[in-house]
């Protein structure tokens, strides 16, 4: 039905970073993107920016209307798409586990890694189990880092550090804190602890330091 859009870039539907509105030919449309799409596009567009975006439009029972989804790589989309094959996971569903490159989310599927697939927002172990059965040996062309290709020449890799701290911001994001309040948390645990070494010691250690009485938000739907 779609294939991509271009057009304005004029920001986020609400704080909870889950969709954006991108003007085409005086047309607002609002188009659900994963974790991963929204912190790249915050940190590098601004409002009134040209953007482009690979989507795909999903409507349902409960959804009569189709949502779009976007992402700015074919290849996200097509995870997301492979995602979406597994029985009961929703198109918002897969966008939300999105919280980590996909080669990594790819690489816990080959390797079975119920931990890590159980760590990703909406992801219950039963899910878990799931997605490993029907995508194991269906991952692989996403296990390499497909998005390095794309990047240009000059640009560094980034380091281990910076994609842990970027995948726990992620993850409390869709637990239900604003941005800000995730990344002052996050920087100052990385700052002041020399024995963090994941993003599960950080989610962990943010938890157990918030304030008493401070309830951790539920998970946005799960499989």
């Amino acid at each position: 039905m779609y294939s991509y859009l271009r057009g304005i870039y004029k920001g986020h539907v609400s704080d909870t970073d889950e969709a954006i509105v991108v003007e085409v030919a005086g047309i607002g449309y609002e188009v659900f993107v994963p974790p991963i799409v929204a912190q790249e596009v915050s940190a590098t567009a601004q409002p009134d920016d040209e953007l482009q975006l690979y989507v795909s439009a999903q409507a349902g029972r409960d959804q009569p209307w189709p949502v779009l989804f976007g992402f700015l790589t074919p290849q996200q989309k097509a995870f997301w798409q492979l995602l979406t094959s597994v029985p009961r996971v929703g198109g918002r569903v897969a966008a939300r586990a999105m919280v980590a490159p996909i080669e990594n989310i790819a690489g816990a599927i080959q390797q079975a890694n119920r931990a890590y697939l159980d760590g990703l927002p909406g992801v219950t172990l039963e899910g878990a189990d799931k997605i490993i059965a029907s995508l194991r040996k269906k991952v692989g062309p996403f296990v390499q880092p497909a998005a390095q290709l794309h990047e240009a020449p000059s640009r560094a890799r980034r380091g281990e550090a910076d994609e842990m701290r970027d995948d726990a911001v992620a993850v409390l994001i869709q637990m239900g804190l604003r941005r800000p309040e995730a990344q002052r948390g996050v920087d100052h645990l990385l700052a002041s602890r020399d024995d963090i070494t994941s993003v599960q010691d950080i989610i962990t250690e943010y938890l157990r330091a918030s304030p008493p009485g401070r309830s951790a938000p539920g998970r946005l739907g799960s499989v």
